[in-house]
């Protein structure tokens, strides 16, 4: 059980720093379902337990780069449809 604890915890902070940075220029109520798949998919990649020990990047600089891969991805695919 205290797997899945830490799991949502983690979900919980990955969020919230998306959310924080105002990375996707909205209200909380507009941007919150947004950040917290584009976290899900984040958390996929880095699972919870990753050590960011040894990494060129610190945990929140790889949260806000990813986000922003991830608009720019909808964006490529929004002008490509």
């Amino acid at each position: 059980m205290e797997v899945n604890k830490e799991k949502y915890k983690d979900l919980a902070l990955i969020t919230s720093i998306i959310l924080s940075e105002d990375i996707l220029k909205g209200s909380l109520f507009q941007s919150f379902d947004k950040a917290y798949a584009i976290a899900e998919d984040f958390q996929k990649k880095y699972a919870h337990d990753f050590n960011w020990e040894n990494e060129n990047l610190d945990f929140d600089e790889s949260v806000i780069i990813f986000t922003k891969v991830k608009i720019l991805e909808n964006l490529i695919k929004l002008e490509t449809s």
